[in-house]
């Protein structure tokens, strides 16, 4: 009751006073709160989202799509091209090694025969020619070097417990034969390469005239026969392995596969030159067959290229996964998706991903400082990236609290995080 009384004074002061006074009392009240909104504002965080440091396991993974191999499976070409004239084998079949698979009629001309012969005769002679030169260089590199090494432990420039005379050693009379020995090396080693490519004409020059010969194909291994593509009286051309296309630029589709008795399968992913340094052989794999959306198999890495492939500027490299299951639905030539586990930590702090910008060349995250009342950055040094979160090395304490998001945040704009 004195609660209401008290609070009906000002009322009934105010249905009695002066309009004046009703007027200054409704502006007083209005500026009361207004200066009240305003502390309230000023003391209130902003509206964002926020993650917690904390301790956990975290798992880097590198994610790419792949195909199915079966293994022992061999694409069979023709070595000629020409008119099949026979096929022994339809699909299904099984075959052993050094079977009769096809025949092939050569259409070459009787012309065209003794030319690709004769490219056959010229690249086997400048083989032997290079090979000749190749002896004669490495006679004048071993010449050379006795000459630069009988120099070099003479008394002149050598002292009696074997050192080298430095002083003496930086005249011209010792350096000139020790160049002539580098380059008689040198140009060793040149011919070397240049017997390389001589031996790769020959090869070309061979498979061109084996392409004019007729021929009668037999299997590289034992299996079952798969994707016959030809029939009695088709055309087919020479040139449809990989090693043939590579020898003499002809690609051509393989006649037929055949297909090693083996049931194990691998994956063959290939990878880009910031990825493949992660990648070791014996690192776990989770293998996802697009056609079997039900299913995930194991998988251990098996294989890592350590030289890499370039295609049109991009620098790439072959990983194979042996699948350590099998499934009688899998087929070669299956696309699937690869997760390879290639480092996992365990009991570090992490940080979700999102709360990781750029700034000032390096990495921050965002906390609000409630002295100033402000956001500010903490830089701080990263290790492993999961799934969905980040190892922090150095920067954050656990429990602390940051910012992932703010409201209406333009995160595309370049440059606003000080990047």
């Amino acid at each position: 009751m004195k609660f209401l009384k008290l609070l009906k004074k000002p009322l009934v002061w105010f249905r009695k006073t002066r309009k004046r006074n009703k007027l200054l009392s409704i502006i007083a009240v209005v500026v009361v709160i207004i200066l009240l909104n305003s502390i309230v504002a000023a003391n209130k965080k902003p509206d964002y989202e926020t993650d917690t440091v904390k301790r956990g396991s975290i798992t880097q993974i590198v994610s790419e799509t792949g195909n199915i191999k079966s293994a022992g499976r061999v694409d069979v070409p023709s070595t000629t091209t020409g008119i099949v004239e026979e096929i022994y084998v339809d699909n299904g079949n099984s075959v052993t090694t050094s079977q009769n698979l096809f025949k092939v009629r050569a259409i070459a001309t009787e012309q065209e025969k003794a030319s690709a012969y004769a490219g056959y005769l010229s690249a086997k002679s400048t083989l032997d020619a290079a090979n000749a030169t190749l002896f004669t260089l490495q006679s004048q590199m071993f010449a050379a070097w006795d000459k630069y090494k009988e120099l070099a432990e003479s008394d002149e420039y050598e002292n009696d417990d074997g050192t080298a005379k430095t002083q003496q050693r930086t005249l011209p009379e010792f350096h000139i034969p020790e160049k002539d020995w580098f380059a008689a090396e040198a140009k060793f080693k040149n011919q070397q390469a240049v017997i390389k490519q001589a031996e790769a004409s020959v090869n070309a020059a061979y498979l061109s005239y084996q392409a004019t010969q007729n021929s009668t194909t037999t299997s590289p291994t034992s299996g079952t026969v798969a994707n016959l593509s030809v029939s009695v009286g088709d055309n087919v051309q020479a040139g449809g392995n990989a090693q043939a296309a590579l020898l003499t630029g002809v690609s051509a589709k393989p006649v037929l596969t055949v297909a090693g008795l083996s049931e194990n399968f691998s994956v063959e992913v290939v990878l880009n030159e910031t990825d493949i340094p992660k990648i070791k052989k014996g690192q776990r794999a989770k293998v996802e067959v697009d056609a079997l959306s039900d299913k995930e198999f194991d998988g251990i890495v098996d294989h890592v290229d350590s030289i890499g492939s370039s295609n049109n500027g991009v620098i790439t490299y072959n990983v194979l996964i042996s699948l350590l299951g099998t499934d009688s639905e899998i087929r070669s030539g299956m696309t699937t998706g690869v997760e390879i586990e290639v480092e996992k930590k365990e009991n570090v702090l992490t940080v979700a991903s999102s709360a990781i910008k750029p700034y000032q060349g390096g990495r921050a995250v965002r906390v609000y400082n409630e002295k100033i009342k402000k956001i500010e950055f903490k830089s701080v040094k990263l290790g492993i990236k999961g799934d969905g979160r980040t190892e922090i090395l150095e920067g954050l304490d656990e429990g602390e609290e940051l910012i992932i998001s703010l409201p209406n945040e333009e995160i595309s704009r370049p440059g606003l995080f000080g990047n």
